[in-house]
């Protein structure tokens, strides 16, 4: 069982990334989890910006893995909810669990219908945030998962 986190994003936040590494360092035992940061696209119309980031994130997706997107339109979840979605997909995939996070204008919506897609958050978050907060509720996701103390319901 692996988990990928394919963030689309070109500046990098060494304080958000230290807090990351915190999360994947401790997910690592039971869920093996790696991020790989996608170059942004730096294109000025916002149609040509999801079909290139869309494309760039298609290229590393193989056929046995299984696709998570973070779309602010995206089905809201509880921590509880988005725990049972991963272990589902972590107990039937074959390959990885990619879970993808987009550029300033998402992806394409004919990607966006292919794959499940959940909302990191009712509010807008900037990339690194976004990235953390992914990171932070799949420990979270774990942590129920496990049974810990880490998650009060």
């Amino acid at each position: 069982m692996s988990i990928l986190i394919a963030a689309i994003e070109n500046h990098k936040d060494s304080a958000i990334d230290d807090l990351c590494e915190k999360y994947l360092q401790r997910l690592n035992g039971p869920w093996k989890t790696t991020l790989m940061r996608l170059p942004a696209a730096r294109v000025k119309e916002p149609e040509k910006q999801k079909q290139i980031e869309t494309e760039t994130l298609q290229k590393i997706i193989k056929p046995e893995d299984v696709v998570l997107l973070c779309d602010e339109n995206g089905k809201t979840l509880t921590s509880t909810a988005f725990s049972t979605l991963i272990q589902s997909k972590l107990d039937t995939l074959r390959g990885r669990l990619i879970i993808g996070i987009g550029g300033s204008y998402g992806f394409t919506p004919e990607f966006m219908k292919m794959h499940t897609c959940i909302r990191l958050s009712d509010m807008t978050l900037p990339h690194h945030l976004a990235r953390l907060l992914l990171c932070e509720q799949l420990y979270r996701a774990m942590s129920i998962q496990k049974g810990s103390a880490y998650h009060h319901a």
